[in-house]
């Protein structure tokens, strides 16, 4: 079974690389490992997928949901070659 988290707390939805969100490779600026790459694309409106590979092989696939509410942001992040995807939910903190 894949692992589950639950983070009480966040400021907001920030990532740091910027995606084009054409389902187009990218290469990633300053990446540990040479040759990585990702792509997004738009899901549905409150939905995000990203890819990224190395060397041209895929290294993960994340899901990026925000809830209908806005108070929920989980990602799910399947890894090739296992059965479950880890799952990390985060919950907005009250202003």
């Amino acid at each position: 079974m894949g692992r589950r988290w639950a983070f009480v707390r966040f400021t907001g939805w920030s990532r740091h690389e910027k995606r084009e969100g054409d389902g187009k490779d990218y290469a990633n600026v300053g990446a540990v490992v040479d040759g990585m790459t990702a792509s997004a694309r738009r899901v549905d409106e409150r939905t995000l997928e990203v890819t990224d590979k190395i060397n041209g092989k895929v290294r993960d696939t994340q899901e990026m949901n925000v809830s209908a509410d806005g108070k929920t942001l989980t990602i799910t992040v399947q890894i090739p070659r296992r059965d479950e995807p880890d799952v990390q939910v985060f919950e907005r903190e009250q202003d």
